[in-house]
């Protein structure tokens, strides 16, 4: 794949909009690295980074269309939840619509809501935040639980994701039911019947 001057431009664009997902003090080098690179090594770093889909299709239609891997927590007819990849907290979430859009339906609020529920309830985070955000000019819902301890992002390995996926999608255990216990009858509560008397 040899890279047109058209199509190395729409990557570095790509790129440099990925630029608010990197830490803010390495922004600033990464944007002169970008945009100082040549088509032969924005091909290479395409490559290197298995980024092939920057030329072509937005990574989160390849995602919502299954021709790329992802960790998924939950899902409607219209959206896609997925943990994110450079998490800021421990199941970091984006909410992915299917269709790519600029704007967010009540589909995804409705999937926010559900996933939010549910991280609140495996994680216990003090708080968690919600925002809309736009990647490759996707409209995404990213949910953040809080835990106070938040600095920066950190790039997840697969085995993390997994382990916080399964975390996720266990079902709680059912409450044990306490066996009725069995009471005992003293003898004077029994009824006594009269004796019979015969005729």
């Amino acid at each position: 794949m040899t890279l047109t001057e058209e199509e190395a431009q729409k990557i570095k664009e790509h790129l440099l909009k990925q630029l608010s997902n990197f830490p803010e003090d390495k922004r600033e080098q990464i944007k002169k690295q970008v945009e100082s690179m040549t088509s032969d090594q924005l091909e290479n770093f395409v490559k290197q980074n298995n980024l092939t889909h920057l030329g072509t299709e937005c990574i989160f239609c390849s995602i919502a269309a299954g021709k790329m891997p992802s960790f998924r927590i939950a899902e409607n007819k219209e959206n896609i939840a997925i943990l994110e990849i450079n998490p800021l907290s421990k199941g970091h979430t984006l909410i992915v619509p299917r269709e790519h859009s600029d704007k967010i339906g009540p589909s995804s609020h409705e999937l926010a809501k559900e996933v939010s529920e549910k991280l609140r309830e495996k994680f216990k985070p003090k708080a968690i935040e919600s925002n809309e955000t736009k990647i490759m000019e996707h409209s995404l819902i990213e949910i953040i639980p809080i835990y106070g301890d938040e600095t920066e992002r950190k790039k997840a390995t697969e085995d993390e994701l997994k382990t916080i996926q399964e975390e996720i999608l266990k079902k709680k255990a059912p409450e044990p039911k306490e066996e009725p216990k069995e009471t005992e009858i003293k003898e004077e509560e029994l009824f006594k019947m009269p004796p019979r008397i015969p005729n």
